[in-house]
């Protein structure tokens, strides 16, 4: 699929809000940007205590927005990640008639600081807003590998085959999903791709979410083009959906500069 591919509506990448690769910058590293700001209801939690959380966004003027567009297949994504890049979870906020956007049963699993990233796209330009949510309590961490390429998932093994990555440089990501050691015979169509990825930065948690590639559905592979704006360590998350379970794996990787 080329940097700017056209869709079976006629309509482009760069008309859906995609810069080649994903977003031309990382996101999420501020409550405000592109002239959008994002106002949350609540920012603490109880650990495992489910809430309805809602958020609005709005514009410099303090207007809510109401009009966006779809991006992914869905007109806004929430991704909720704790600050050590574990405790992943991705959701699709409703947009109520106020302009105000409803996730039913939010909850943290853990204590500690959690950052949440909305992802969305206005007037042609994706933007990704973060804001810090603090689950209190006595946070436990676990160690991480400085890089690691293979992953399960239920009953599915996962491996990134792609070898060396450098900052600034397009880069295309591909994954094998297998069962039993065998390729899987089909993955189902996820948020209108094979798959859905997102890349966190270590340190300041800059979030990429990049654009999946064309790949036959019963190649048990899945690609993406991304491209890593610095050196460092980042952590990415693979959801996709063979044989139609929808899975979730992880893997970290080291850019080069």
């Amino acid at each position: 699929m080329g940097e700017h591919s056209s869709h079976g509506d006629g309509s482009t990448d760069a008309d859906r809000g995609h810069a080649p690769g994903g977003h031309a910058a990382p996101g999420g590293l501020s409550l405000a940007a592109n002239g959008l700001r994002l106002e949350p209801s609540e920012t603490r939690f109880e650990p495992e205590a489910p809430v309805h959380w809602t958020f609005r966004i709005v514009d410099e003027d303090g207007a809510v927005v109401t009009d966006f567009e779809e991006a992914h297949g869905r007109p806004s994504h929430l991704v909720v990640v704790r600050r050590d890049l574990t405790r992943f979870q991705h959701r699709h906020p409703e947009l109520q008639a106020d302009g105000t956007w409803l996730v039913e049963d939010l909850a943290v699993p853990d204590p500690g600081v959690y950052r949440a990233f909305v992802d969305v796209v206005v007037d042609g330009h994706p933007t990704t807003l973060g804001f810090d949510l603090l689950a209190p309590g006595t946070a436990t961490h676990d160690e991480r590998p400085d890089a690691s390429r293979r992953a399960t998932a239920g009953n599915y093994e996962l491996e990134l085959l792609t070898d060396d990555v450098a900052a600034g440089e397009r880069t295309r990501l591909s994954f094998a999903v297998r069962r039993g050691g065998e390729p899987v015979s089909e993955l189902e169509p996820y948020l209108g791709a094979l798959g859905h990825l997102v890349a966190l930065r270590e340190g300041d948690l800059a979030y990429l979410h990049v654009h999946p590639e064309a790949t036959a559905p019963d190649s048990g592979r899945v690609e993406f083009g991304a491209r890593f704006p610095t050196p460092g360590r980042y952590r990415l998350f693979l959801q996709t959906k063979p044989e139609g379970a929808l899975i979730t794996a992880q893997f970290d990787v080291r850019v080069a500069p």
